[in-house]
């Protein structure tokens, strides 16, 4: 791990009389998740490590720094740890506009450098253009990016991310998400990210800890974490998504469908989407919604037959996710189990991924120019 950016914690409290949280972990500058069900610990364990409240034993370390030592003493106050939070509830004030909301940890600094730095994390929040609204007048989606952007401006050294999405429709879900992942690009800091869903777990995460009833029980890759049996009460899968940056590569002559080059990736053929060549996008595709084939592909309706070579294969019970590379992207495709031996799929096996133009679902290009939610 990272001397300068690595998170490691061990920590003990006491929620109530059948439920101790009992955490060591450590993460470096990547996205860790923490998933499990509802009570069994997950946003009392953030608010320990930002502060909010106090282990009972213990020691947590962010790089150098040490925020909590129980036998040393030490405990530095919230606003000495450093560290962004994103909540369910955005918490906005609601006096402010989003251009002050942003800049309200940026007290004490330069004027026009916190300016600059509140539209820096305007711009890779997406809400650049929502500056001068207030709050009440925007949607679920736009209030959570300028939440995002406000705990990112005082350039925290840790991101904690309690279920931010959980109240959000599906594209501002994904929208969100997007973000995330864009922001980690820009600017590596470790984030903990709470979920109780594997469509976020295994779309963002780097890292998965499974905690229940106070410990965690099992970490590793999201996907094979969430796989394995019996865990957690997990049996399939549900809703394994794809989500890849794109840009409008062409549209055919007289529309009917777009051409999409996915970023470090092959082309993609989707429904006509009225946006010009150079647009950037994402497009969605769930794991469900890929065929694998083997062989020579003649005679499909389908407008997307990709080449690709199988990483791996996580299996569990009846259901099984292949994970296939073309270029730097890795597929994740669902698959009955039995479709593995019928097709003798191993690491190194070369398929096509065959994908129905229908498929694939366009987030809007807000991801990444900030237009409306």
């Amino acid at each position: 791990m990272s001397e300068t950016d690595a998170l490691e914690l061990r920590l003990t409290r006491r929620i109530h009389a059948d439920l101790t949280l009992d955490v060591e972990l450590g993460i470096d500058r990547e996205c860790g998740v923490i998933f499990g069900t509802s009570g069994a610990g997950k946003t009392t364990l953030l608010r320990l490590i930002a502060g909010l409240e106090r282990p009972d034993r213990g020691r947590i370390q962010l790089g150098d720094t040490v925020l909590y030592d129980h036998e040393a003493g030490v405990d530095l106050r919230l606003r000495e740890r450093r560290i962004g939070m994103i909540f369910q509830d955005d918490l906005l004030f609601p006096h402010l506009d989003v251009a002050a909301n942003i800049q309200f940890g940026l007290k004490g600094e330069p004027r026009l450098r916190a300016k600059a730095r509140m539209e820096e994390v305007a711009a890779f929040c997406g809400v650049r253009h929502l500056l001068e609204r207030r709050p009440a007048t925007l949607s679920g989606g736009e209030r959570q990016r300028v939440g995002l952007a406000r705990a990112l401006a005082p350039r925290p050294r840790l991101l904690l991310c309690d279920e931010p999405v959980s109240a959000l429709d599906l594209t501002s879900r994904h929208t969100l998400i997007e973000r995330l992942r864009t922001i980690q690009q820009a600017e590596p800091i470790p984030i903990l990210y709470v979920t109780h869903s594997p469509a976020e777990a295994i779309a963002l995460g780097s890292r998965l800890f499974l905690l229940a009833k106070g410990q965690i029980i099992d970490r590793g890759p999201p996907l094979d974490v969430l796989a394995a049996s019996g865990r957690a009460g997990l049996g399939r899968l549900e809703g394994v998504r794809n989500i890849f940056r794109t840009r409008v590569e062409s549209h055919a002559e007289g529309g009917g469908e777009t051409r999409l080059q996915l970023i470090d990736g092959p082309i993609l053929v989707v429904p006509f989407y009225d946006r010009p060549p150079g647009t950037c996008l994402a497009v969605e595709i769930r794991g469900d919604e890929i065929l694998l084939a083997k062989g020579p592909i003649e005679g499909l309706s389908a407008r997307n037959v990709i080449g690709g070579t199988v990483d791996r294969i996580v299996a569990h019970g009846s259901e099984a996710e292949v994970i296939v590379h073309t270029g730097a992207i890795a597929w994740i495709v669902s698959v009955v189990a039995s479709a593995v031996s019928a097709l003798a799929l191993a690491p190194g096996s070369d398929v096509h991924l065959i994908v129905k133009a229908r498929s694939c679902l366009i987030l809007d290009d807000e991801l990444s120019s900030g237009s409306t939610d």
